[in-house]
């Protein structure tokens, strides 16, 4: 009898062992067509689109769910454009107290699920749980065993890691060199509108100063002109980039001035065309004139500036490689995983957070790369300008001795 009870025990045991290997295995059945599904669903994206943009007009209407998925593409595109608005910040005391405050681990914590980063990456996150349930559901159903050693991926880890530090460190060091240009545009502007009121006349001081913060603007939008894909994101309601500089200028310089500014291929220099032109009308002595002039040639140097950071981006082939080995990297951490003798659901979660932190250190430093569309450079200039319209262009007083010149 003690044998039998034996006997039968195991044999319910072995049944039951049976059947959850058999629910596993159906569960991650399901899994690996949910998976595949994806997986073809983002191929399609990437193989329909060459042939959707040259197909003729008949067979467009066929193409119709390849212009869906470009579309969806096309939606995250412009939801990462609209997000970097909302990273103009212009801090104050009270952003600097809430900044250092405890409270911001948990504020941070808390709002992860709102992070413009994670939203921005919500494809490719997807793609590599996508290629993570495929490992998972093919091993563990048996159709093919594609568990590696961890041994790999520890010893690449390293160069990745450098590799992303290298470039995010480079991306923002073009950040913060944009950010001491506009500093010292708005160092040189405060400059020139003291140095107007050196003018004897009243209304061409007055010129000369809205002419020296015409020059933000102007520099402004030359800068937004050719790095925004998405332009009502950047200029608020205006259609364009010359409307809405338009809009700034006339009030400032009239519109005679402006329209000059907006003829000319380069609207800064133009701006500093126009400066000059406006202290060889008045007539300074020799030394405030070279002074004067002198503000104004680094203008042209900001200007300079900004084109060689708006124009040149950081050696592509760094941005590609780091891509295709960031990307190639995570989708064999499945795979590595399944040696550690983690569960099926622990694997793909344990991927997906691989993933978001290291995809996110790669996202911030391409987002940062351009620098002109996520400085406050609005804020900026609208400081200028309460400062001219605060000024009131009172003439100096007369030397009581002529100021010597020096040759």
């Amino acid at each position: 009898r003690g044998r039998r009870r034996n006997r039968t025990q195991t044999t319910l045991h072995h049944r039951l062992q049976l059947r959850r290997e058999g629910s596993e295995r159906e569960s991650m059945a399901r899994m690996l067509v949910v998976v595949s599904m994806l997986v073809s669903g983002a191929a399609g994206l990437v193989t329909t689109a060459p042939r959707l943009a040259t197909a003729p007009r008949s067979s467009r209407v066929v193409s119709s769910r390849a212009a869906v998925k470009m579309d969806i593409i096309d939606m995250y595109d412009d939801y990462k454009e609209r997000a970097r608005a909302t990273r103009r910040t212009v801090y104050g005391a009270t952003e600097w107290r809430k900044h250092r405050s405890t409270k911001r681990y948990f504020r941070s914590m808390f709002t992860a699920i709102r992070s413009g980063v994670l939203r921005g990456l919500a494809l490719e996150l997807l793609m590599i749980v996508a290629v993570a349930g495929a490992v998972v559901g093919l091993s563990v159903s048996g159709v093919a065993q594609l568990a590696i050693p961890a041994m790999p991926l520890t010893l690449t880890a390293p160069a990745l890691g450098l590799l992303i530090t290298y470039r995010t460190n480079q991306a923002y060091g073009r950040w913060w060199e944009a950010r001491k240009i506009w500093g010292a545009v708005i160092n040189k502007t405060r400059d020139l509108t003291r140095q107007a009121h050196w003018f004897r006349n009243t209304e061409r001081a007055k010129r000369f100063s809205a002419l020296a913060v015409a020059f933000g603007y102007a520099l402004n939008a030359h800068c937004l002109l050719g790095t925004i894909s998405n332009p009502s994101n950047h200029i608020g309601e205006h259609a364009t980039v010359d409307d809405k500089l338009e809009s700034e200028l006339t009030p400032l310089i009239g519109a005679e001035a402006t329209a000059e500014v907006l003829a000319a291929p380069h609207r800064p220099v133009e701006v500093c065309r126009l400066l000059t032109r406006c202290i060889s009308e008045e007539g300074l002595t020799p030394q405030m004139e070279a002074r004067v002039d002198e503000t104004i040639a680094f203008f042209s140097d900001f200007g300079g500036m900004c084109d060689r950071l708006q124009k040149t981006p950081m050696p592509l082939t760094y941005t590609r490689h780091t891509a295709r080995f960031l990307f190639t990297w995570l989708c064999f951490v499945p795979s590595a995983l399944l040696s550690t003798g983690l569960g099926a659901a622990q694997i793909v979660v344990a991927t997906f957070a691989i993933a978001t932190l290291m995809l996110g250190i790669d996202e911030m430093g391409v987002q940062v790369e351009e620098p002109f569309s996520i400085l406050p450079m609005d804020s900026y200039n609208n400081g200028l300008r309460a400062l001219h319209e605060y000024a009131t262009f009172v003439p100096a007083p007369t030397p009581k001795r002529p100021i010597p010149v020096f040759a």
